[in-house]
């Protein structure tokens, strides 16, 4: 019985290394790899990190332009110029516009401030947006968190005689804009290049002020803080320092906006961390720019009057409430899409269109969908002619690389590697779904959307202490590029469990280690309690966490995933038993059965199908859920057979149900995968260096070929076949197609450079898999 959300991943440690870097740091060897995880080799760099402070800020005149920035910010100040700041709409926008407005009061030159509008201008500079400003007597616009791309409107700006400074921290293409100042990280020369668009406000408002800036701080700290964690960008050097700080800074802070937006979400009086800004406090202000006014937004953080300010908070609460309804309808709309529009087995990138879709919300929904179906995700609302969208993409594929390879199709794009926005004319969404498809088949291995999670060290009774949890606790504020660390916890025993929470969607286990009790969490996993039992042997994938009750601290355990009985084989391994036990047995029609993602209806007209399908169930969870599904309906006239593979070519009428768990040391129901005897060692079916060469030399200049011809004139079996053809793909020797058993071959330019073998991550885990199944033995 296998309940895994993701595959686990272990770093390789020298043991010795870390024995010897603990005795260094003098702390555990358990903290001693979380330190080694962030390249922590010294006392004088875990004190930097555990104590970050304004001196570790870089030099702000090491960013390309910033001088000329300066140098014209400067001048407009003393010719009291009309300057205008131009942002974007969500919170990472909006907290810029914050800090240069709140730099400007400080030096006593009102600066006003410019937003466009999502719907009729879309994101970035927009000439509609040149001309409002030009006509209230703007003379200098200075772009936060946009203008990287804004080739076209640079050059419109100046024929309208407005000089224009562009902050920005998007990905560069290849032409900058014309302008009087391009300031980005990215652009290269400055030692860290990963700020948020409020991160690169704050540098320049540092630049402009000097040594005055550790006396203006203060004032924007909090509010940077804000803007970096809503952004998601990594925690790590100057958006370490600027979050921490930050953070500190809010559970005290003097912003009467920052106040009432505390008290809105109920976080007066608790230490907000970056959770809180997350999931409680960036969306009620981007609720702001998806589906409201940005501007009140803007208006709540500059506020001086409390109560004013807390009014603000009232409504953007109000407007989070509306968002998050018309979120869950474009959810279900886009989920119904993909069941109808979408072959989920093929496609490694998700175009999921629709019409009337809010596109101030089409991101989260973006971002929803990768997350459930493990793969990068476009959505696109069409209206007009028009398809504008939102990208989200997994950890490994960066969007922004993707969709630059079709950007010729684009009216407007931008982004970076996990999110991207782009508009583009409706009559080519069917070019760029081919070209997506396409694409994902020839650069994106299946194996590469299994969901994994790094595992950060084996807990072991008597191992977890309140030292331990405290000295974890100082490695705050988790995110991006600092995770909260993950520890699996083996041969855990369950001695009670129940259903928890206002809505019972969540499950609280008591476990024991032999030593001691603890509680555990597994939130939104209420359906691993069909089939855990009491004295039930586990292991668990958790966090740390303390947790207070009448005045008592004690340590609880929140699980982010849980095995029972036997630990998985790795995705490439599955994804390779996979494709081999479809295309050998020629299954044209089957069904994978996936508890969150088939409706009961299709599930209902597979089974009352006179056709003759196969359903595969490839988790015990799956096949639980599909019994309860068939008995809660009453299907007693039909025969559910869970089936031997030898009967599949005699079926009659009724549903062939095969539970194929997919794993090497389980058995599966009444067969064995593609008739591999489970003795049969792993080298027979996973290739080597020898192999591999010998491989492309005999199907070199094949082009159009069967699978089992290809496997006898190499005599090997089909899934090694298959490994071998996936390793040369992610190599780029070839790329492949493969309907059926039918293979089509393309062969493409052999690299000017080496290729290293052991690099290639798939060659990497079949090691791995090698490696581990020689130690069981």
């Amino acid at each position: 019985m296998i309940f895994q959300n993701a595959i686990w991943q272990y770093p390789e440690y020298v043991e010795n290394s870390i024995t010897e870097l603990a005795k260094s740091l003098d702390c555990s060897n358990v903290m001693a790899k979380l330190y080694y995880d962030r390249n922590l080799l010294t006392q004088e760099a875990v004190n930097r990190f555990l104590n970050p402070s304004l001196e570790g800020l870089h030099d702000p005149m090491l960013l390309i332009d910033m001088d000329l920035a300066k140098a014209r910010i400067e001048q407009a100040v003393e010719k009291r110029e009309s300057i205008w700041i131009y942002g974007d709409y969500d919170v990472d926008g909006i907290t810029s516009i914050v800090i240069l407005s709140k730099y400007f009061e400080y030096i006593g030159h009102q600066a006003f401030h410019y937003i466009p509008s999502r719907q009729d201008e879309g994101y970035g500079i927009s000439e509609m947006g040149i001309d409002a400003i030009k006509a209230q007597g703007g003379q200098l616009i200075i772009t936060v968190d946009c203008g990287i791309t804004a080739v076209e409107q640079a050059a419109y700006a100046k024929s309208q005689g407005i000089d224009l400074i562009i902050t920005d921290h998007h990905e560069c293409q290849e032409e900058l804009p014309d302008a009087i100042a391009v300031v980005n990280p990215k652009r290269g020369g400055y030692p860290f290049q990963m700020l948020a668009g409020c991160g690169v406000a704050l540098k320049l408002a540092q630049a402009m002020l000097g040594d005055a800036f550790e006396k203006f701080y203060t004032q924007i700290i909090d509010i940077a803080a804000l803007g970096t964690v809503a952004d998601i960008v990594p925690l790590v050097d100057e958006n370490r320092i600027i979050t921490k700080i930050g953070l500190e800074h809010m559970n005290h802070t003097s912003n009467p906006g920052v106040q009432a937006l505390l008290a809105e979400a109920n976080l007066t009086d608790r230490e907000v961390t970056a959770g809180h800004i997350g999931f409680v406090i960036a969306p009620r202000i981007n609720a702001s720019g998806r589906i409201g006014n940005p501007t009140i937004a803007v208006d709540m953080l500059l506020e001086k009057d409390y109560f004013k300010a807390l009014e603000i908070a009232k409504s953007l609460s109000v407007l989070n409430a509306e968002r998050q309804a018309q979120e869950r309808a474009i959810m279900e709309e886009a989920d119904y899409y993909i069941r109808h529009h979408i072959d989920l087995e093929n496609e490694r990138i998700l175009l999921v269109v629709g019409e009337n879709w809010h596109t101030g919300i089409i991101g989260i929904v973006a971002s929803k969908l990768t997350e459930k179906y493990e793969r990068p995700a476009i959505v696109l609302n069409v209206e007009d002619g028009m398809a504008k969208g939102s990208a989200r993409s997994v950890t490994g594929i960066s969007i922004f690389e993707v969709l630059s390879t079709f950007k010729h199709y684009f009216e407007k794009f931008g982004g970076h590697e996990q999110a991207a926005g782009l508009s583009f004319k409706a009559e080519n969404i069917s070019a760029l779904k081919a070209a997506l498809y396409q694409y994902g088949l020839d650069n994106i291995p299946k194996y590469k959307l299994a969901t994994t999670r790094n595992v950060n060290g084996l807990l072991k009774p008597q191992m977890i202490t309140h030292d331990l949890v405290e000295a974890i606790e100082h490695l705050k504020p988790f995110g991006i590029g600092n995770p909260k660390p993950q520890f699996v916890f083996e041969n855990l025993k369950i001695d009670d469990y129940r259903i928890i929470g206002k809505t019972q969607n969540h499950l609280k286990l008591i476990v024991n280690d032999g030593f001691r009790v603890y509680d555990a969490i597994a939130f939104n996993k209420v359906e691993w309690i069909e089939a855990i039992r009491k004295s039930d042997p586990v292991h668990l994938l958790i966090n740390l966490e303390k947790n207070h009750f009448m005045g008592v601290e004690t340590i609880q355990f929140l699980i982010q995933d849980l095995i029972k009985d036997k630990l998985p084989v790795k995705p490439a391994l599955e994804f390779g038993f996979q494709k081999a036990f479809y295309n050998y047995y020629s299954l044209d029609r089957h069904l994978s059965f996936n508890y969150d993602k088939i409706l009961p209806q299709d599930l209902t007209k597979l089974i009352e199908s006179e056709d003759k399908d196969v359903l595969i169930v490839d988790t015990y969870r799956g096949l639980l859920a599909f019994r309860d599904f068939v008995m809660g309906r009453n299907f007693y006239r039909y025969t559910l057979h869970f089936g031997n593979l030898d009967r599949l070519e005699s079926r009659e009428g009724y549903l062939d149900v095969v539970f194929m768990p997919l794993t090497l040391d389980s058995t599966p129901v009444e067969f064995k995968l593609h008739r591999l005897d489970e003795d049969e060692p792993l080298n027979t079916f996973i290739p080597n260096r020898e192999d591999l060469v010998y491989f492309y030399k005999q199907v070199f200049q094949l082009n159009k070929t069967n699978l089992d011809e290809v496997s006898k004139k190499v005599r090997m079996s089909l899934a090694k076949v298959l490994f071998c053809l996936d390793l040369l793909s992610e190599m780029k020797l070839l790329s492949y197609t493969l309907f059926n058993k039918e293979l089509e071959l393309k062969f493409l330019p052999k690299p000017e450079q080496k290729i290293n073998l052991d690099e290639v991550p798939l060659f990497k885990d079949l090691k791995d898999a090698l490696s581990g199944a020689a130690r069981r033995k």
